[in-house]
């Protein structure tokens, strides 16, 4: 993966390569964790046929093959005709957003703040979470950290709450925004893990 890392950063210095529309500024190709690859490019014929010349030479150098079953195109603002001209040069299928990287969905539109607390921020801390009464300080920073996002943007500290948070963490039918309680799903987590231990001998 280290070689198609390589090759496809080339592709920055190649003046007929286009990056996508959202990814010119930071200047991204691709992103990559262990066997899991996210490429990226704008929905131009040379683009795509730079990007897959890259992938398949290490296919053909490397012996590695993609797993077509797993593997899809996503592509959007362009003729159905088109379409399938990039289906039948990448041979994947194509998908529909929204679609799950590394197990965050993953959206064409802005999420909101509340999508994001759930997705990203309490992901976070979730496996440690699950395995570690964590300190009540370490908590409470990660409810002011989400509090103030929430409600500002920003991870600075501010008393601009609008709503306990103890509310916001209420089901949506008793007028909360279903956002999990860091303190008792801590709580419950370690329950979990400890009547796991006492009941399934392979857990120890």
């Amino acid at each position: 993966m280290e070689y198609l890392n390589r090759s496809l950063k080339q592709l920055r210095h190649n003046p007929d390569f286009n990056y996508h529309p959202r990814c010119a500024n930071r200047g991204v190709v691709h992103i990559c964790f262990a066997d899991d690859l996210l490429m990226c490019c704008r929905a131009d014929q040379m683009s795509i046929s730079l990007m897959m010349q890259a992938f398949n030479h290490l296919s053909s150098v490397s012996g590695l093959k993609a797993n077509l079953e797993k593997s899809f195109f996503y592509v959007a603002g362009v003729t159905q005709e088109f379409s399938s001209q990039i289906m039948q040069e990448m041979h994947f299928s194509r998908g529909e957003m929204p679609f799950k990287y590394l197990g965050i969905p993953l959206s064409s539109r802005k999420l909101g703040r509340v999508q994001l607390i759930k997705s990203v921020l309490f992901e976070m801390q979730t496996y440690r979470a699950q395995v570690f009464l964590l300190p009540k300080k370490i908590l409470s920073m990660v409810t002011n950290v989400c509090r103030s996002f929430l409600w500002t943007g920003s991870n600075e500290y501010s008393r601009r709450a609008l709503v306990a948070w103890s509310t916001t963490c209420m089901p949506k039918a008793a007028g909360g925004l279903k956002i999990l309680d860091f303190f008792i799903w801590n709580k419950a987590a370690i329950c979990k893990l400890l009547w796991a231990v006492g009941e399934k001998k392979e857990k120890l």
